[in-house]
């Protein structure tokens, strides 16, 4: 009987650490990913977007960045939202447009925020840059996953 107790806790042990382990891991992306496919479903299925962009990465630092290059239509009006995942207090975005004849870059918008957001109007299609960074982290973390959504209005509903 006593093999039987001691195995048996040692099984309810067993299994307790490993779940507790799991739900501590300080690199997952699985909440990043939740909130990205909930924001996802959200925006299609409620607000009639169109998702035409999303990308997920590691931010380490506050000095780090990391960049997605987008042609945007000027058919549309594009909204963009940055956020964090839960190491992430505040988020930051730098929108440049590539000046053609230039070859330089030029400052359309910028935001900081838990969420950053912005709201685009291409007056004609061109070269995108979209610069995110970290501008504060929550408690002690120095690195954490981040997301950003392009998205405007699904031209095929209403």
């Amino acid at each position: 009987m006593k093999k039987i107790i001691l195995l048996l806790s040692f099984v309810i042990l067993f299994f307790a650490f490993n779940f507790s382990f799991a739900q501590i891991s300080e690199t997952s992306m699985k909440d990043i990913t939740e909130t990205v496919n909930d924001k996802i479903k959200s925006l299609e299925d409620v607000e009639d977007m169109e998702v035409v962009n999303v990308t997920i990465d590691l931010l380490v630092g506050t000095q780090g960045e990391k960049y997605v290059y987008r042609y945007l239509d000027n058919s549309f009006d594009y909204k963009i939202l940055v956020l964090g995942d839960r190491r992430i207090g505040k988020m930051s975005v730098v929108v440049r447009k590539k000046n053609e004849e230039t070859n330089k870059w030029i400052l359309v918008d910028k935001a900081k925020g838990e969420t950053a957001t912005l709201d685009l109007y291409p007056d004609s299609r061109a070269f995108y840059e979209f610069t995110m960074s970290i501008a504060e982290f929550k408690e002690d973390y120095t690195a954490g996953h981040f997301a950003i959504l392009i998205y405007h209005h699904d031209p095929l509903k209403k």
